[in-house]
């Protein structure tokens, strides 16, 4: 079947800077490898610089030529922000009244609707209602428990705010669970398309991540990973993001004070993109600990590492930084919430603690145990490899489009 699919997204996604653009990234650079996608629909800001974004249109469309960008406005008012019937991420990306009629003008042969942020399921609505096209609805957290664990990692007044934004996606979520409009909703987690296969009426299906893209794990990257000679330990992460800043401040105070008493000569190093005041102060107090703002390479940085720790104790679904170390090949420990939802095996793909003194034993053991940790390094990475397979994504998000219930539900 020729199929050529319109691609919903929730923002700009190139450059690619944190785990949900590089989730968008790797699901277009799928359908390019396949001949799928049909165009590209982005709410964007007028002045993204201003809000500490830089939006590289251009190279978007540069990247999915000859598919069209159709771009549409992002809402971020007050009046957005308080309309009772939608939460904000919702609201402020309203759907233009003239959007179906661009979409069919500039890609007439179009025969799915994939909105890949449940943010915008407003403009994809539209275009699926209008056109008369199938939709699948691709899910990165269940959106509620997600928008709960953002509001504990605030302080009041903001914290209440968060709270009462996701009683409303609570409500939205549900209405879409059992949406006319929808063919099928694909979850990147295994534990929340359980969960929601329990409650919709629509067919949920688990999709695993697309942010490596079409290249699977096993040629993410021509260096093999090998141990440097000193030991390096390596956290890489958006380090404006709350749940990452929670998890940094637990490893800081509870764990790697335990892993610098026994092994004074180990180094962690933080790594990724804008930090806040709050993670540079905690460095600046954390013994042999450096920060690396803003790298070209992250993986470079994973390769050039001892192991990577993912102390996640906050926030839901897939954690998409440690589909990045699995597929560097770099041992890792995490937390049990950190690798939720991806199938992975804990003693075997990696080393998994959640207390304190067990997460360094762990951590202090990998640096030690080179055996252990080229052996843990090579399960995890051919676990992703299998778990990661975008062909056999793409297939399942097709039989959700090709839903014999959408046909029976829309009639």
């Amino acid at each position: 079947m020729n199929r050529k699919w319109i691609v919903v997204a929730g923002a700009p996604f190139v450059p690619a800077q944190d785990g949900g653009e590089r989730e968008h990234l790797g699901f277009v650079e799928a359908l390019l490898a396949r001949g799928w996608l049909g165009g590209v629909v982005v709410p964007t800001d007028e002045h993204p610089d201003k809000l500490g974004r830089t939006d590289d249109l251009n190279g978007l469309r540069e990247l999915v030529a000859p598919a069209p960008v159709l771009l549409t406005p992002r809402r971020r008012s007050l009046g957005a922000a308080i309309q009772l019937g939608k939460p904000y991420v919702v609201a402020s990306r309203p759907a233009p009244k003239n959007l179906a009629a661009r979409v069919g003008m500039q890609v007439p042969d179009a025969t799915g609707v994939v909105v890949f942020a449940f943010k915008s399921r407003q403009p994809g609505q539209l275009i699926a209602e209008q056109l008369g096209l199938p939709a699948v609805l691709r899910h990165h957290n269940l959106e509620e428990p997600y928008h709960r664990a953002l509001a504990g990692s605030l302080r009041p007044p903001k914290s209440w705010v968060v709270r009462l934004e996701a009683r409303r996606v609570g409500a939205e979520e549900r209405r879409l669970e059992h949406a006319r409009w929808l063919s099928g909703i694909g979850d990147i987690s295994l534990t929340d398309a359980t969960v929601r296969q329990q409650r919709s009426a629509v067919p949920v299906a688990h999709v695993p991540t697309f942010a490596l893209g079409p290249h699977s794990p096993a040629a993410a990257t021509a260096q093999p990973w090998r141990p440097p000679a000193d030991p390096i330990v390596t956290f890489l992460g958006a380090l404006h993001v709350g749940t990452n800043h929670d998890a940094l401040e637990w490893f800081a105070t509870n764990v790697w004070p335990l892993v610098h008493e026994s092994n004074p000569a180990a180094v962690w190093r933080i790594v990724g993109r804008s930090p806040t005041k709050g993670v540079r102060d905690l460095v600046s107090r954390t013994p042999q600990s450096e920060l690396h703002p803003d790298v070209a390479d992250p993986g470079q940085w994973l390769r050039d590492s001892s192991l990577a720790v993912n102390p996640t104790v906050s926030g839901s679904g897939v954690n998409i930084k440690l589909v990045e170390y699995l597929s560097v090949g770099v041992p890792v420990v995490s937390t049990t919430k950190g690798m939720s939802g991806l199938g992975l095996t804990a003693g075997e793909d990696l080393a998994v603690a959640d207390s304190a003194a067990d997460f360094a034993h762990a951590v202090l053991g990998l640096l030690a145990d080179r055996q252990w940790s080229h052996r843990m390094g090579a399960a995890g990475r051919a676990t992703a490899a299998r778990v990661l397979n975008v062909d056999r994504s793409l297939d399942t998000i097709a039989e959700l489009m090709d839903s014999a219930g959408w046909t029976e539900r829309t009639k």
